[in-house]
């Protein structure tokens, strides 16, 4: 998109800049001509008065000989006394085939005609002259058109580059979107409805946890209480045999209904938070920690990163990155000299182990502690745990589910 803005800015800045130096130049002829039409006019009565003042009506015209000092270079200086003739004098550089455009002015002074006519290659020289500087201006002028071009570009494409980031997010199972703040109408638009998506997708996955708790306490409890009766039926020694029998048989279904509500219940929590989105941890894993890599350089941490288990586990990228980002400002607040990151891929989840080394700050600091909260309360939205600690020696454990 900004590539595009550029370039149609660039093309309006030529497209104006040409039109102005074409306007320019014919601006520039129309001045020029104007220029030797007054100068051809001031020759010619110069030219009158000198003549006027020694010839008389009854005189002869001068002749070519004598005219000769009054014709510049490229200018035909044409006297005419009423009754008495004319005679013409050319200067060397002039052409005969210049007379039929030829510029012309008279001027009269007592019985003495002179007309000065000069080439339009005069015209031309004077434009000619002006082009280069005129030229000049416009290669200025379209070299400023496309860095001011480039500029509103990047102004104008940068909310919409934003923008894309945070549909990729949340395309990636991300909530936390970073809109853009922007005076763009459209922008704000798609803004607004990118965090309609993020907050439905949170509340989406919180309903999911409450459903998934609430089935869980409704369901498996009383199966639990209903499958120790059956056994306890069965093991009575004054029990009908009949009875028993009956109750043998209740206690294996309800067993088998109890497993097949773990299995809902187990696949309600690993269902991919967003369809399509999921990758194998193999290249979930590097990413993330090249991720935190570039954050940690800035701070000048080093960092030891591995990958462990099934990298063939596949994952929904975006509430890993969500959750993990919130670790990493926790564990950026403890001022370390070097971190380790663990992901280990399991059957059920991935385990990741953060460990802080050489750390300066033993106890949590406010900032690390509210980070963590807000990790915690990641974790409990996508059905995930958190535990221990940054600075411990098995280091923080974060649980996310295999979703």
């Amino acid at each position: 998109m900004r590539s595009r803005l550029t370039l149609a800015f660039g093309l309006l800045g030529v497209i104006v800049v040409a039109t102005f130096i074409l306007f320019r130049a014919v601006t520039i002829t129309d001045l020029a001509e104007d220029d030797v039409r007054r100068q051809v006019q001031r020759e010619a009565l110069v030219t009158a008065t000198l003549l006027g003042q020694g010839l008389s009506a009854d005189q002869p015209p001068p002749s070519a000989e004598a005219l000769a000092p009054f014709a510049l270079p490229d200018r035909s200086v044409a006297v005419s006394i009423e009754g008495q003739g004319s005679t013409v004098a050319t200067g060397p550089q002039w052409r005969e085939e210049d007379r039929g455009d030829a510029i012309t002015a008279s001027a009269t002074v007592e019985a003495v005609t002179v007309e000065v006519a000069a080439p339009m290659r005069e015209v031309d020289r004077l434009v000619s002259a002006a082009l280069p500087s005129l030229l000049a201006l416009g290669s200025a002028l379209v070299v400023l058109a496309v860095v001011l071009g480039a500029l509103v570009a990047a102004g104008l494409s940068r909310p919409f580059q934003q923008l894309a980031g945070a549909a990729n997010a949340l395309a990636r199972g991300r909530s936390d979107l970073r809109i853009p703040r922007t005076r763009i109408s459209e922008a704000r638009a798609i803004g607004t409805a990118l965090q309609g998506g993020a907050e439905q997708l949170r509340g989406s996955l919180e309903r999911e946890r409450a459903l998934a708790l609430r089935a869980s306490h409704e369901l498996r409890t009383p199966l639990t209480g209903l499958r120790l009766a059956l056994h306890e039926l069965t093991d009575r020694d004054d029990a009908p045999p009949d009875l028993v029998e009956a109750a043998g048989v209740a206690a294996r279904h309800v067993d088998r209904l109890d497993r097949a509500v773990g299995e809902v219940l187990e696949d309600t929590r690993n269902h991919p938070v967003v369809a399509g989105a999921q990758l194998p941890l193999s290249l979930v894993a590097p990413a993330l920690a090249q991720r935190w890599a570039d954050t940690l350089s800035v701070a000048d941490v080093e960092i030891e990163a591995e990958l462990l288990g099934d990298g063939s586990l596949v994952v929904t990228p975006g509430p890993l990155e969500q959750l993990l980002d919130e670790v990493l400002a926790a564990v950026l607040a403890h001022r370390g000299r070097a971190v380790r990151l663990a992901l280990d891929g399991e059957e059920r989840h991935v385990r990741v182990t953060v460990q802080v080394l050489a750390s300066s700050v033993h106890d949590p600091t406010p900032e690390a502690e509210r980070a963590l909260r807000r990790a915690r309360a990641v974790a409990e939205t996508v059905g995930g745990r958190i535990g221990g600690s940054v600075v411990a020696e098995d280091g923080l454990s974060v649980v996310p589910p295999r979703r």
